[in-house]
C-alpha cells in the first residue's frame, strides 16, 4: 500500500498555462495525459493517472490538496472512513464504487480538519490479488512423497 494519486489545486484562469507546464516539465518522466474527467481537471501520469491538476472555484485557496491512499481490500475502505469519521473528519463521499473513474474503482473520500481531501482507494476486484490466489491453494507447493 501508498499512495494512489495527488492532486493540486490551480486558478481558472491559469489551468491551461499550468496544464501545458505540468505536461512539458513532466514529459521526460513519461507522463502524459491520461483522463479528463470533467472541465478543467486532468490525469497525468506514466502507466494511470497518478498526478492531477483542478481549477478551484476562486483559484488554489478554494480548492484543498487531494491525496488518495491506495488499499488492496474494499473493507479497508470502509475501515478508512469509518476511521476518519471517528476521528472528527467529514463525509466527502462514502465508500462505494466510482465506475466515472474506472470499472473497478472503489472508494471513500473524508475531509480532514483543513478541507483536505483525503481518500482511500481499492483499484482491483478480489480475484485479481495474490492473496485471493494463495487462498485457493492454487500457488501451494506440491509434497513429494518419500
Amino acid at each position: 500500500m501508498g499512495f494512489s494519486h495527488v492532486g493540486l489545486a490551480v486558478s481558472p484562469d491559469k489551468f491551461e498555462e499550468s496544464l501545458a507546464f505540468y505536461l512539458a516539465a513532466l514529459e521526460p518522466l513519461g507522463y502524459k495525459e491520461k483522463m479528463r474527467p470533467a472541465d478543467q481537471v486532468v490525469g497525468m501520469g506514466v502507466y494511470f493517472p497518478e498526478f492531477w491538476i483542478a481549477a478551484g472555484k476562486d483559484g488554489p485557496s478554494s480548492q484543498s490538496a487531494h491525496i488518495a491512499f491506495s488499499v488492496n481490500d474494499r473493507a479497508l475502505v470502509h475501515a478508512f472512513y469509518e476511521a476518519a469519521l471517528r476521528a472528527g473528519g467529514k463525509c466527502n463521499g462514502p465508500p462505494g464504487p466510482r465506475p466515472q473513474y474506472t470499472k473497478t474503482y472503489y472508494a471513500a473520500f473524508a475531509l480532514d480538519p483543513m478541507g483536505n481531501n483525503i481518500e482511500a482507494v481499492c483499484l482491483w476486484p478480489a480475484w485479481t490479488h495474490w492473496k485471493w490466489w494463495f487462498g485457493f491453494g492454487i500457488f501451494k507447493k506440491s509434497v513429494k512423497a518419500d
